[in-house]
C-alpha cells in the first residue's frame, strides 16, 4: 500500500485541499503565513504578503523551509503536490517537495490548475510553470479554469468558475489517493492528465458528457486513459465506456473504480508534454 500525504502549495493549493477535510486522506499545506489545513509549514515572507507572482521568490522561501516540509512526509510512500499555477507560492513550492521526496524514495503527483484568460499574464506565467511542474513531479494532472468557465456557460460568475475547478481538483486528488492502493503508476503510464468529470445514470452516457468538459488540450491518438467511475461497472458498461471514450479521444481507457456511492464518471485522459 502506497499511502500518500496531500500537501496544498499556496492560496490555490490551499483552497482545494481545504474541501477534502473529512474525506479520509492525509492533508498539509505549505503557505507564506497562515495555511490553516492540517500540518502546515508557513514560509516566512518578511511581511510583504506572498510571493506576488514570482515562483523565484516561492522557490527559495520553500527552501529555506525545506527541513519542515520534508517532516510532513514522515511515514507516507508517496505525496500528492496540490497548487494554482500562475503565482509565486505554489509553483515554487513543487520542486523542493519533489526533491525531498525523492531524497525519500517517495513518488511525486502534481494536481495543479490554469487561471483564467483574462488573468493574461498569470495564464502566460502558468503555462511556464507547468512545463517547471511536469518535468519535476513523476505524474502531473491539468485543469485549466478557463474551461470550467467554458463548460458553466457565459453567464457563469468567475468566484464559482474558481470554486468549481478547486472541487474538480479535490475529487481527482481523492482518487488518485484511494488508487494509491493499486498500481497507480503502471495505470498512469503517461506523464500528463488533463481531468473530465460528469454525472450521468447510463456509464457511457457519463463517459460522453465527461469528454466534452476535459479541462485542457487531450492528446488525441495516442497513449491510454484512465476511467475512474463511481462504483464498480458490468463487463457491458465496461465495453460501452470503452467504446466512447477511445472513439471521442483516441486513448482507449483502463478502469481505476472509485468504489463511491453516485453516477459520476471521472476520466484522465494523457495530454502531450511536447506541446507545454
Amino acid at each position: 500500500m502506497r499511502r500518500p500525504i496531500v500537501i496544498g502549495c499556496g492560496g490555490g493549493g490551499c483552497n482545494a485541499v481545504s474541501l477534502m477535510r473529512g474525506w479520509g486522506v492525509a492533508v498539509a499545506t505549505v503557505n507564506t503565513g497562515s495555511s490553516g489545513a492540517g500540518a502546515t509549514v508557513a514560509l516566512a515572507d518578511g511581511g510583504v504578503s506572498g510571493c506576488r507572482g514570482d515562483s523565484g521568490l516561492g522557490w527559495a522561501l520553500a527552501s529555506d523551509s525545506a527541513d519542515d516540509i520534508e517532516a510532513l512526509m514522515d511515514g507516507y510512500q508517496a505525496v500528492i503536490a496540490v497548487a494554482g499555477l500562475g503565482g509565486g507560492t505554489g509553483a515554487g513550492a513543487i520542486p523542493v517537495i519533489a526533491e525531498r521526496a525523492r531524497r525519500r524514495g517517495m513518488k511525486v503527483v502534481s494536481v495543479v490548475s490554469i487561471p483564467l484568460a483574462f488573468e493574461s499574464r498569470r495564464r502566460v506565467r502558468a503555462l511556464a510553470q507547468l512545463r517547471e511542474t511536469v518535468r519535476k513531479s513523476d505524474r502531473t494532472i491539468v485543469a485549466d479554469i478557463e474551461r470550467v468557465k467554458d463548460a458553466g456557460g457565459a453567464a457563469m460568475p468567475m468566484r464559482d468558475s474558481v470554486s468549481m475547478a478547486n472541487e474538480i481538483m479535490a475529487e481527482a486528488v481523492i482518487r488518485c489517493a484511494r488508487l494509491m492502493d493499486g498500481p497507480f503508476f503502471s495505470t498512469f503510464c503517461e506523464k500528463a492528465y488533463t481531468v473530465a468529470y460528469a454525472r450521468a445514470s447510463d456509464p457511457a452516457a457519463a463517459a460522453r458528457a465527461a469528454v466534452g468538459y476535459a479541462l485542457f488540450d487531450p492528446l488525441l491518438e495516442s497513449g491510454r486513459a484512465i476511467a475512474s467511475p463511481d462504483g464498480r461497472l458490468s463487463q457491458a458498461d465496461r465495453d460501452s465506456v470503452s467504446g466512447v471514450v477511445g472513439g471521442l479521444t483516441g486513448a482507449v481507457p483502463d478502469f481505476a473504480p472509485c468504489m463511491k456511492e453516485g453516477d459520476g464518471m471521472m476520466l484522465f485522459i494523457p495530454i502531450s508534454c511536447r506541446s507545454l
